[in-house]
């Protein structure tokens, strides 16, 4: 279970996230939905530990995730902005997550191949299209097979039946695995579809 309890976040005076509480089951996807500076990034940000609170609460099964490595190594996150090291590719992406993710699947790593059969795993990532880099780390993250994976505009640059093919997968694995899902959206109509 994420729980947020009365978070507070400013920024050079600016108040990004005003007292914000929120408990979200696990095994189930939640949406969080608003326009461009409602905090949606913020609180992603701060439940994977990057940024630490001013005030309040962040909790994953009732431990701190600020530098806490092993609540840390429970979560995968795919930002909007995506990042990739210098040159690298899919599979050299993959061989970094195998060495620093405890969960990574080998053998899921390999079935996720026919899911997304586009990426050419050899080719560097910032050579790749937006929708086909997403794709890369869809397959990366679902193959670390986390326990809460945290998505910022996730299928921003996704063809519609790349974007079924997503949805599809995180279902699957919040149905088989009790993965949590928290999703940041503009597009409401979508998460309608898809959120608890």
């Amino acid at each position: 279970m994420i729980e947020v309890k009365n978070v507070v976040k400013d920024f050079d005076g600016f108040r990004a996230l005003d007292g914000l509480t929120m408990t979200v089951p696990r095994g189930s996807i939640y949406g969080l939905v608003g326009p461009n500076g409602a905090g949606k990034s913020t609180i992603l940000r701060h439940l994977c530990g990057t940024y630490r609170q001013d005030s309040g609460e962040i909790l994953l099964e009732g431990s701190p995730v600020y530098e806490d490595p092993a609540v840390k190594s429970r979560i995968a996150v795919i930002p909007d902005e995506l990042y990739f090291f210098g040159s690298a590719t899919t599979q050299d992406m993959m061989k970094f997550h195998r060495g620093t993710r405890p969960g990574f699947d080998m053998d899921r790593y390999q079935r996720l191949k026919e899911a997304f059969p586009e990426v050419d795993e050899k080719r560097p990532i910032r050579r790749l299209s937006k929708g086909m880099q997403k794709q890369s780390a869809f397959w990366l993250a679902l193959s670390c097979k986390p326990d809460y994976l945290l998505l910022d505009e996730p299928v921003d640059g996704l063809d519609p039946v790349m974007r079924r093919q997503v949805w599809s997968l995180l279902m699957g694995d919040v149905a088989e695995r009790g993965t949590t899902v928290l999703v940041s959206s503009h597009n409401l109509r979508e998460l309608e579809d898809v959120c608890d």
